[in-house]
């Protein structure tokens, strides 16, 4: 995979860089070993190929990160504004919602998609021109992937800013070099969604006409006709649900998105893993529908981040300074045959009486950075101890008074009025230690589309269907993976409810399925406490959207957050006035806006 990415000439890469919240580290270097000028390039089929692994790399340089946590998580409202061990946190002002087109836009240039899209665009071109170099086969298998990435692109883009900016040939291949002539406004958000629909059903008229398969052994790496489906099923159900500058939400398209998400989950094989945690794990699994590859050792790029600001630097030593416990279903305490949570993650074979006994070892051979965000404790409380998914946490408490030992330690005898939690460490993505170092690192590929998000979207189709039969079916499949053996359907199993109800269910089960995968900002957009109600019945302007909606804090006052009041379970993240409601899309940054004088009236409204 790396030789073919190094050796690739790229000479349009062209406005890609990394997005404003984005670490640039581990970005891998587009500089070509071998150079070709565009007529000698597209001469075989494997340098056709080699676009295709170089797009991959490229994708992965400047957008996971993104995706996964800063557009669709970070303001989210799962986040502190402080830390565990008093690391400064980043990015506050995107996690409190504060806005504007000077300062704080968070991403330029519309996210950076466009360079990603200007090789996408050359790479229909030159498909579309190849004469006999390329079978028809080949041809049309690489056109459905260049269609369905390039609407992925523009999708990610139209859910942040409504219309944009609808570059759809290769501009400079073509010979038009003059940056004047290269000016363009703004297309509606009508217009924008118009065209991310075409290139879907360009994509798979493309893919039904072809048997192509790019590197079949790693094939989840590379955008295929399932991962087109996916991205259709998303496109679809968005449209029918979420009004957006000049589109009106269309009803019926839910019904086309069911389809597609139907034919994910019955056609294609895929199936969801017997154990959560394996999704991260075990490479090329059977839930991955298109995924990130960062588990190469011997490509050496890894998803360090956001991942390690979720934990703690090991020099730090303030995480020494609180204890360790875990949840029970009535409270917090002991639970029997679960000790030390960290120790036996990274160590099965250690019993539980070792695991009491000893210090957390995973501190010793870790290197990870200041910790910079922690999520709310309330997040951690909609957990219950029977769901695996809680393994992901690792909850801290603050000393009682007098108590002078600095050890993380299993407490026997925990009593919640004599403990306060200061937060919980994030660990999802299993981390290892990989040949060439002594240290821990994130070497897991990440998923962008997996099954288990096809079955959640299904179940919300349900809902809108009035199809309770199904919103259990779906929901009940994903809780049942989550409690393994533990799974009872009569004490665990969804009962469905009101259409409102309904919708909550699937908003608490994305919460606990897909922390750290980017999903919770757009489910409070598309997720609704009315059908086809106004926009400020979505669950981002509603309770319903609040981390903590429905914990009982009245019977169970030991739910408090890191401050010690009271965790929130019914503050929506955006406060529903007039004021808050153009904040449901980013500011386009002034530097685009003064730099193009065709997009110098077209600012996103309210700013």
């Amino acid at each position: 995979m790396k030789k073919y990415f190094k050796s690739l000439i790229l000479g349009i890469f062209i406005g890609t860089g990394c997005m404003s919240t984005t670490s640039c580290d581990g970005v891998l270097d587009l500089t070509p070993e071998d150079w070709f000028s565009a007529y000698s390039f597209w001469q075989t089929e494997s340098e056709y190929e080699g676009f295709i692994y170089a797009l991959s790399n490229q994708f992965r340089a400047n957008y996971p990160a993104n995706i996964l946590f800063y557009a669709g998580e970070l303001r989210a409202g799962t986040l502190e504004l402080t830390t565990i061990d008093g690391s400064g946190i980043l990015n506050q002002a995107y996690i409190q919602n504060i806005y504007d087109e000077s300062t704080n836009y968070q991403f330029s240039n519309f996210g950076g998609y466009y360079g990603f899209i200007a090789n996408l665009n050359e790479l229909i071109y030159r498909c579309n021109n190849a004469g006999t170099v390329l079978s028809d086969n080949v041809k049309n298998g690489l056109l459905g992937i260049a269609y369905g990435w390039r609407a992925y692109a523009y999708f990610q883009m139209y859910r942040m800013y409504g219309g944009v900016v609808l570059r759809l040939t290769p501009d400079v291949v073509l010979g038009q070099y003059n940056p004047i002539e290269l000016y363009k406004g703004r297309a509606t958000a009508e217009e924008t969604l118009t065209q991310i629909k075409q290139d879907i059903q360009m994509s798979l008229d493309y893919f039904n006409q072809s048997t192509y398969v790019i590197n079949s052994s790693t094939r989840d790496y590379y955008w295929s006709k399932a991962a087109t489906e996916m991205l259709a099923g998303e496109v679809y159900l968005w449209s029918g649900k979420v009004a957006t500058g000049d589109h009106e939400a269309t009803p019926a398209d839910v019904a086309t998105a069911a389809g597609y998400f139907e034919n994910i989950i019955n056609n294609y094989g895929y199936e969801l893993q017997d154990n959560y945690f394996d999704i991260w794990t075990v490479s090329h699994n059977s839930e991955s529908i298109y995924s990130i590859c960062y588990s190469d050792e011997n490509d050496g790029v890894y998803y360090t981040y956001p991942s390690y600001y979720f934990l703690w630097a090991r020099t730090t030593g303030s995480s020494y300074q609180n204890y360790w416990s875990t949840h029970d279903r009535e409270g917090w305490g002991h639970v029997e045959g679960v000790a030390n949570r960290f120790g036996r993650w990274y160590n099965p074979a250690a019993t539980e009486e070792v695991e009491r006994e000893t210090d957390v070892t995973i501190w010793g051979i870790s290197s990870f950075g200041p910790m910079r965000y922690t999520y709310k404790n309330s997040l951690y409380y909609q957990f219950d101890k029977a769901d695996s998914r809680i393994d992901m946490f690792y909850p801290q408490w603050y000393l009682r008074e007098g108590d002078t030992e600095n050890n993380v330690r299993y407490i026997a005898d925990f009593d919640p009025t004599q403990f306060k939690l200061a937060g919980t460490f994030v660990c999802k993505f299993r981390p290892k230690i990989i040949s060439s170092s002594i240290y821990y690192t994130f070497a897991n590929d990440m998923p962008i589309y997996r099954l288990a998000l096809a079955y959640l979207y299904a179940a919300e189709c349900a809902n809108y269907a009035g199809d309770n039969d199904g919103v259990e079916k779906y929901i009940n499949a994903v809780r049942e993976r989550a409690y393994g053996e533990n799974w009872n359907p009569v004490i665990h199993g969804y009962k469905a409810g009101s259409f409102v109800e309904n919708e909550n269910a699937i908003m608490r089960e994305k919460d606990k399925e897909f922390v750290l995968e980017g999903q919770r900002w757009w489910d409070l957009r598309r997720l609704t406490t009315v059908k086809n109600g106004t926009q400020k019945d979505h669950f981002v302007f509603q309770p319903q959207g609040c981390v903590g909606y429905g914990l009982d804090t009245t019977t169970n006052p030991w739910m408090v957050d890191v401050y010690g009041n009271l965790v929130e379970t019914d503050v929506p993240v955006l406060n529903g006035t007039t004021q808050d409601e153009h904040l449901l899309l980013w500011p386009i940054d002034a530097g685009v806006i003064a730099s193009d004088p065709e997009l110098a009236d077209e600012q996103n409204p309210g700013y």
